[in-house]
């Protein structure tokens, strides 16, 4: 989903209310990251003025408004991609935002049908970087975590899917070399035609690809 310009806005939010314009540093360091991870970053942007548990709190506030109130569209190809795998394995979503708002973009973008769960922070579970998310979903899924394929497009995403032992495909315009040296494939986009054509090989009978879950 493109649903990542707001998580990182809602923090950028938090610190305009209290004055503050982030540099390019401090954009870096607050993309990916849940909002909880976040409050450090943003308190010690702001100095004294709020707390870590305060800056959590209000980006937290900031994401749930964006959510309702800001459109978000699946990502190109997204859509095609889970309806071909979810006719052969079981797929699921993963993700360190509220899950009552990825839940809300999700069914607006006719994908929740297709998941077995979404598993999130929401749960009790930690959030990414930590594993708990994943391997929560591979639980759900009943399939092995090596047996999985994550799809992601964020550094603390692959972190999370690469400790929870599941392969790895990465999504984006600009990989970082750290992203490239830890996923197993990188694509711009999720209508590349490789992709694409690897979805749909997948529904041929006697295919052997279909050993994972997405």
């Amino acid at each position: 989903m493109s649903t990542e310009e707001y998580c990182l806005l809602s923090k950028v939010l938090v610190l305009r209310d209290h004055g503050v314009e982030p540099d390019a540093a401090v954009l870096a360091s607050l993309k990916g990251l849940h909002y909880s991870a976040a409050g450090d970053t943003l308190a010690r942007s702001l100095g004294t003025s709020a707390s870590a548990e305060e800056c959590s709190a209000q980006a937290l506030a900031k994401q749930r408004e964006l959510y309702r109130t800001h459109p978000s569209h699946a990502l190109p190809g997204a859509l095609d991609l889970v309806q071909a795998t979810g006719a052969v394995m079981p797929v699921a979503c993963a993700t360190s935002s509220p899950q009552d708002a990825v839940e809300h973009v999700l069914a607006r973008a006719e994908i929740l049908p297709y998941l077995v769960c979404v598993t999130s922070p929401t749960m009790g579970l930690a959030p990414k970087p930590a594993p708990d998310t994943y391997l929560a979903a591979a639980e759900a899924c009943a399939v092995e975590p090596a047996d999985i394929l994550a799809v992601e497009d964020s550094t603390s995403g692959i972190r999370s899917a690469v400790a929870a032992g599941m392969r790895v495909l990465g999504v984006g315009p600009e990989p970082s070399a750290e992203q490239l040296a830890l996923v197993d494939h990188w694509v711009a986009s999720l209508d590349d035609p490789e992709l694409a054509a690897w979805a749909r090989r997948l529904a041929l009978p006697n295919s052997d690809e279909a050993s994972a879950c997405v």
